[in-house]
C-alpha cells in the first residue's frame, strides 16, 4: 500500500460503519492508513491534510487496494 493507492474498506473501524464498501485514496501512512473518502463519510479532515468529513483513519487489515474502480 503506498500515498496515493485506491482502497476500498471492507468493514467499519471504531465504529464507523459509513465507510464500509467506500472507495477512497491512501493520504497517509503510520501505524494505520489516512483514506480520504470520494464521498462524505461524516469524517475529519486527518488533522489537516484531507477534505473536511472525507477521512477516516483505518487499520490496514480493513482496506483492500482496488484497480478497476
Amino acid at each position: 500500500m503506498k500515498i496515493g493507492q485506491k482502497v476500498k474498506a471492507l468493514s467499519p473501524c471504531d465504529g464507523k460503519s459509513s465507510i464500509q464498501f467506500e472507495i477512497g485514496k491512501v493520504i497517509y501512512i503510520g501505524r494505520r492508513v489516512l483514506v480520504e473518502f470520494f464521498s462524505n463519510v461524516c469524517g475529519h479532515n486527518g488533522n489537516g491534510i484531507g477534505k473536511n468529513r472525507y477521512c477516516w483513519m483505518i487499520d490496514f487489515n480493513k482496506l483492500q487496494e482496488v484497480w478497476n474502480e
